[in-house]
C-alpha cells in the first residue's frame, strides 16, 4: 500500500460520476457501488450496495489513474 495511500483516495473520491439511477454528478467519494460496478447516489443506492468509504479500502491503489498520472510526473 502506497505511503500517500488516504491521498490517493481523497483524489480518487474527487471524482465525478453519474448516479446509475437517477443521472445526477456527484463525487465519488459519495457514492455507493453496485454488483454491476455501476455507481450511485445515497437516494438511488439499496442495501447491498458499499459507499465509496468500503469500496475504497478494497482497491488496488496502484492501478488508479491519480497514481498513474503522478507516476508519469517524475
Amino acid at each position: 500500500m502506497p505511503e500517500n495511500s488516504e491521498e490517493i483516495i481523497n483524489e480518487f473520491g474527487k471524482r465525478v460520476q453519474r448516479c446509475y439511477g437517477c443521472f445526477i454528478s456527484y463525487y465519488l467519494k459519495d457514492m455507493y457501488l453496485g454488483e454491476d460496478v455501476t455507481f450511485y447516489c445515497e437516494h438511488c443506492k439499496d442495501e447491498t450496495m458499499f459507499h465509496f468509504d468500503e469500496f475504497s479500502r478494497l482497491l488496488d491503489l496502484s492501478k488508479l489513474r491519480e497514481v498513474a498520472d503522478a507516476d508519469h510526473h517524475h
